[in-house]
């Protein structure tokens, strides 16, 4: 490489993207769309002035991808991954598991093969850490929230590592059958075990040792060169360089100094993903995205709204309210540099047609550009939604939380262990059959279409009925687990009771809530394989699990919520039992009272599981929902908390309407999650300035 044409990218790249983000930041834009801007202007197809060197940016574009994925690795470490607990997880998989679904679904429809649709599943499936950060800085969410969408990145970063390194396999001639993606996936688990067992036993040791110097060049060179070494390491095996970059910097994380690592990251990091930004606005050809604009419009509404719904979903199923759920689904509806990796990997295999990098930059540039206003709006659009739920759906949504959080407390039992072994066996099966299909479709119906004579549309669909018969007890099975364990989840939840089960109504409904979910989780890789070889199929299956899950839930909510009212007129007799009983004159104020004795409401427990563990708060004069109604305060949108009784004096009032008013020294029965209600409590009992 010509030195001088080195100097002459780095001053014309830097410098442009330099002063285009100094402009987007006085017009409070996001920076990322500054550097797609500046490589516009620097680049090949819409370049106002000098043309940057292509290949030059491209190769330090390489190292703005490899520095990122190190302090991504940096900031999860293997103990990270493994403390965002089961609830992210699930929550992650499930968003993940439906974006690669929608995507590989759309790209079929517009004509791409299998390989090709899996990348276009791979773009649409992951959010941008850089651009939710940023935009969360711009707008702090609770510290809670932001815990919340940090830990569905992390799972997120690292599946997003899974799926590029399976999907760089694939682009360099692995395939999509059976045999060559066991392969894969079998060297891929060699790989990784390898390294992580000889690099936990040596990276942390060699990097305490270099901190212990005190001297911040060695410890950034030692740092650095890890990183690269570890990338051309994956390279030399066959794997994507982002990779190896993750693993250096989970394994540097090992050594518990990110504290002195990442100050010293940073800089370079920030210099090179800038670069990396601006190459990708280089490739960006208005041409190209005119010509495409279907394509665009509409994975942007995928992206936008499929991950609204799925990371909505997936946060509500892990045990969060409507609130959370909707807030965070809104936070991370874009997609970003994992998705330009994702894209540039296909387009560089000769997989992906090239227009296709230009759609993922197009939709990631409105995508980014919303994002700010989504995380803006998100809360106030869940509090506009949450209370104009039906009543059924409203009250199963407020105790579902609290259900898995009991279910969460106790452990789980030998049975369970054993169930869920099973239903990966069987998942795994599932994926092997699909798989399979992939790889004999065509041999097969060729040799009917030779033997009988038949019709080659014939062929196909008999061996894809002979597919879905191999496939069926398999299936059958899933169900069949994915039922015991959403009752053992519901019987942890809300133990049975000898005698007379009062019980059964809200156990019902959590089966019910948590069995699909289950089943789509357990199904996420043979669903993200079949939507790649039947796109239709997989839709149409997808759909009709979705309208089940929507009327069994609708329909068990029903009995539910004649379960909380039975719940909401005891609790008003336990309170009224706290009531003062003597007389007073009418022009005599209500004499307050506070809340029942701790383990009054908790007895309402005992005798009609499944309503949480109400508590009963009063309201101090001091709350800004004085004087309001429940409807006017929203309460329960706010907070996902809601309100089972009021006992105000002698009068109660068992589930209250919408326009009853909340007045000062009223007792509230609250139902929810704990996180739940702490927050209401804080609106109706604020502490003290």
């Amino acid at each position: 490489m010509n030195g001088h044409v080195l100097i002459q990218t780095l001053a014309l790249v830097v410098g442009t993207a330099a002063i285009v983000t100094l402009v987007f930041q006085r017009l409070r834009l996001p920076v990322v769309l500054g550097y797609l801007a500046a490589g516009m202007l620097v680049g090949p197809h819409t370049s106002v002035w000098f043309v940057a060197d292509a290949g030059t940016v491209a190769t330090l574009a390489e190292l703005g991808v490899i520095l990122l994925m190190f302090t991504i690795g940096l900031e999860l470490s293997v103990r990270g991954v493994l403390g965002v607990g089961l609830g992210a997880i699930a929550a992650t998989v499930i968003e993940v598991g439906v974006m690669l679904v929608l995507g590989t679904v759309v790209g079929t429809g517009f004509g791409l093969d299998g390989r090709a649709s899996l990348f276009v599943g791979a773009i649409v499936a992951i959010s941008s850490t850089t651009i939710i950060s940023r935009a969360l800085d711009e707008h702090p969410p609770t510290p809670t929230q932001r815990r919340r969408v940090f830990g569905l990145l992390v799972v997120e970063d690292l599946l997003a590592i899974l799926i590029l390194t399976v999907l760089t396999a694939v682009s360099r001639g692995a395939g999509l059958g059976m045999r060559e993606l066991a392969t894969t996936l079998a060297k891929l688990a060699g790989f990784l075990a390898a390294t992580v067992i000889l690099g936990l036993m040596l990276v942390p040791r060699v990097m305490r040792v270099t901190i212990a110097f005190g001297k911040h060049e060695t410890t950034l060179v030692a740092a650095i060169g890890l990183c690269f070494g570890l990338a051309m390491l994956a390279d030399a095996a066959g794997y994507s360089v982002a990779l190896g970059a993750f693993l250096a910097g989970a394994l540097v994380a090992e050594a518990d100094a990110n504290h002195a690592i990442e100050p010293l990251i940073e800089p370079i990091r920030d210099l090179f993903a800038a670069i990396f930004f601006v190459s990708v606005g280089m490739l960006i050809d208005p041409a190209a995205v005119a010509a495409h604009w279907l394509e665009i419009v509409v994975v942007l509404g995928v992206v936008v709204g499929g991950k609204i719904v799925a990371v909505s979903l997936g946060v509500f199923v892990s045990g969060r309210g409507i609130p959370a759920a909707i807030t965070t689904g809104m936070t991370m509806a874009q997609i970003g540099e994992l998705s330009f990796v994702a894209a540039n990997i296909g387009v560089g295999a000769g997989v992906l047609p090239p227009a296709w990098y230009a759609v993922a930059v197009a939709v990631s540039a409105v995508s980014t550009a919303l994002t700010p206003v989504l995380v803006r709006v998100g809360p106030r659009a869940a509090t506009w939604i949450e209370p104009r739920l039906p009543r059924r759906l409203a009250t199963f949504a407020a105790l579902y939380g609290s259900w898995i959080e009991s279910a969460g407390a106790r452990p789980a039992r030998g049975p369970v262990r054993r169930r869920v072994t099973l239903l990966a066996l069987d998942a795994a099966a599932l994926f092997g059959v699909v798989m399979g299909l992939g790889l004999a479709r065509r041999p097969a119906a060729a040799a009917l279409v030779e033997q009988f004579g038949l019709d080659d549309g014939v062929a196909a669909l008999l061996v894809v009925i002979a597919a879905i018969a191999i496939a069926a007890p398999l299936l059958l099975g899933m169900a069949r687990l994915s039922h015991a364990l959403a009752a053992a989840v519901a019987e942890r939840a809300l133990p049975a009771r000898a005698g007379l089960d009062l019980g059964a109504a809200p156990r019902r409904m959590l089966t019910v809530a948590v069995q699909v979910p289950i089943l789509v989780v357990a199904a996420v890789p043979g669903l993200a394989a079949a939507g790649a070889i039947a796109p239709a199929l997989t839709a149409a299956v997808v759909a009709a699990l979705i309208a089940l899950e929507a009327w069994r839930v609708w329909r068990s909510a029903g009995d539910l919520d004649a379960h909380v009212r039975a719940g909401a007129q005891a609790i008003v007799e336990v309170l009224a039992a706290a009531a003062p009983r003597r007389p007073r004159a009418a022009t005599e104020p209500p004499e307050p009272i506070g809340p029942p004795e701790p383990n009054a409401l908790s007895a309402i427990e005992t005798v009609l599981p499944g309503l949480g563990t109400p508590t009963a708060v009063r309201v101090a004069a001091a709350s800004a929902l004085v004087g309001k109604t429940l409807a006017a305060t929203n309460l329960r949108g706010a907070t996902g908390a809601t309100v089972l009784a009021i006992q105000r004096g002698a009068t109660s009032i068992p589930v209250p309407a919408p326009t009853d008013t909340i007045l000062v020294d009223d007792v509230l029965a609250l139902a929810g999650s704990s996180e739940a209600i702490a927050a209401a409590t804080a609106l109706l009992d604020p502490p003290a300035a």
